[in-house]
């Protein structure tokens, strides 16, 4: 089994459990997650939980900037910085 990368792990989050309906083939790395995604605050805040569970990292209010839910690839260098960090297993 592919082990996937923090790229297409947060895009099925997106896909998934945030924005259910959105496909996978409609979101690159480089997808706004506002303006390509049209995520709302609400589903950002979800984002948030559910990469916290996905990541086993722990993230607080101040992790809530808006540069790192800029893109796919903004989410996906703080997530990889975080789990380098030791806030998460990554698994």
């Amino acid at each position: 089994m592919t082990q996937l990368t923090t790229h297409e792990r947060i895009i099925n989050l997106i896909c998934n459990d945030v924005a259910v309906g959105l496909s996978a083939d409609e979101v690159s790395n480089e997808s706004s997650l506002f303006d390509d995604l049209s995520l709302d605050s609400i589903q950002l805040v979800e984002l948030f939980t559910k990469l916290e569970a996905e990541f086993s990292i722990e993230l607080d209010d101040d992790d809530l900037d808006f540069q790192y839910f800029a893109s796919i690839n903004s989410l996906a260098g703080f997530v990889d910085t975080m789990v380098a960090a030791g806030n998460g297993d990554g698994s």
